[in-house]
């Protein structure tokens, strides 16, 4: 009885977080009525589909020699969680001490590969943003501009909660998808390095501190055209870090967040402008002086999208690059769970035992 009515207080607990966060319809998301936004949201399906198996590999990269799925069953949640996730309750300290209790092969090699998880989820947490701070753009801004710039009855500029949120929208975007180049660095380090470890202790990670810069020292094999780690870095790429350098580093893109409105009749169009690249994709500066928006066309309503489209091809491509170079099998044995019982049966009675002492 008192189960079922836990159940059925979860249940209802459900519906009311439901009624309160109602889903948005489709239609009425960027990237279902507009067909770049269809584009992209395909895109960003497809990396998602290939940062699922990245998980599988980096698994199958680790546990060359264990058996994973044969003890992940019995292994408790705090490995993963502690440290990583507000799922777990442990402190620094109880944490530090569990580690030191439980230095073996099996306990180690886990931290490790849960480490590297943490990666790949960073990776896929990014790519999941893209769709709906973009959507966010296009609620304010007008996705495709149908009227000429010169025939508007009047142009006003707003600073506005609408120009404040499409600012933030943007920054998000740019932010997240140049924070992949970095991840994918970090990864593809880790995927290189991590069969020089012995799991002698818990291992720091190679690329803890590994940016998107040092991408020139991996190996050649992943220095491939069309991906993060070309040798010429993609013009897609570098507009993206381009801006998002000036966004971290010098705050904005104009003095302040601002959206142009052009009326015609009963007509009202929205935009923003962007500023002028050179064909690199560095800024077009001068001295001091690096926005430049000579074009009235150049909108973000219409290079947004482009900008975004192209960097996810690259994105995708460079996944699967990881996906081809370290492909291994899966490792099977049996025997594993007999084999490392005694150092999972270590791990409850050292939490037990710490958590008898009080240990904060």
């Amino acid at each position: 009885m008192k189960e079922q009515e836990g159940h059925n207080k979860f249940s209802e607990a459900v519906d009311k977080l439901h009624a309160k966060h109602l889903s948005r319809p489709e239609a009425s998301r960027f990237s279902y009525y507009d067909a770049r936004g269809c584009q992209i949201n395909d895109l960003l399906s497809d990396i998602n589909m290939q940062i699922v198996q990245l998980h599988d590999e980096v698994l199958k990269n680790v546990f060359t020699d264990i058996d994973y799925y044969k003890i992940v069953e019995i292994l408790p949640m705090w490995l993963r969680d502690a440290g990583h996730s507000q799922e777990s309750a442990m402190s620094r300290a109880f944490f530090e001490k569990m580690v030191g209790a439980n230095r073996n092969y099996l306990i180690n090699k886990c931290l490790y590969y849960y480490d590297c998880e943490m990666l790949v989820n960073a990776l896929q947490n990014r790519f999941n943003q893209i769709e709906t701070m973009l959507s966010g753009v296009y609620d304010i801004l007008t996705p495709v501009l149908k009227i000429d710039y010169q025939d508007y009855d009047s142009v006003i500029f707003t600073i506005n909660e609408d120009s404040q949120k499409v600012n933030a929208y943007f920054n998000s975007i740019i932010i997240n998808l140049a924070s992949s180049c970095d991840i994918m660095t970090k990864i593809a380090v880790e995927l290189t390095e991590m069969g020089k470890l012995d799991f002698k202790k818990y291992p720091k990670m190679f690329s803890a501190n590994v940016t998107y810069g040092q991408c020139k020292k991996l190996p050649d094999a992943l220095k491939v055209d069309g991906t993060y780690f070309a040798i010429s870095r993609p013009v897609a790429i570098a507009k993206v870090e381009t801006l998002r350098d000036e966004i971290i580093h010098n705050g904005s893109l104009d003095f302040h967040a601002l959206v142009y409105y052009g009326v015609k009749g009963e007509e009202i169009e929205s935009w923003v402008l962007m500023p002028e690249f050179n064909a690199d994709g560095t800024f077009a500066s001068y001295l001091g002086r690096k926005k430049f928006y000579d074009d009235p066309m150049r909108t973000m309503n219409r290079e947004l999208p482009v900008m975004v489209i192209d960097f996810l091809k690259i994105a995708l491509s460079t996944v699967q690059l990881l996906l081809s170079t370290f492909c291994k099998p899966y490792y099977e044995n049996s025997d594993d769970l007999i084999k490392y019982q005694h150092d999972v049966l270590g791990l409850t009675q050292s939490f037990y035992d710490f958590a008898k002492k009080g240990y904060k």
